[in-house]
């Protein structure tokens, strides 16, 4: 078996284990990093930073506004 194979069990139709020899990992590995995969990266880093934002202001402002005086709304 190659260095690069990768064996990996997997459960058939009759429950019996067959082993699949797979070098995508390797193959994968191999690609060279681009500009692409850092523009990724960094809009994956600030969608991050502005759903905690995001989740952070709800919180402190939600218990705000349910107060019946804050917004001065009369429950008529």
């Amino acid at each position: 078996m190659p260095s690069t194979c990768i064996p990996i069990r997997v459960a058939t139709e009759t429950i019996r284990y067959s082993v699949i020899e797979s070098d995508v990992p390797a193959r994968l590995d191999r690609l060279p990093w681009s500009r692409w995969h850092w523009l990724v990266v960094i809009a994956l880093g600030i969608t991050w930073v502005l759903d905690g934002l995001e989740v952070t202001l709800a919180g402190a402002v939600g218990a705000v506004l349910k107060r019946q005086d804050t917004l001065a709304l009369t429950p008529h």
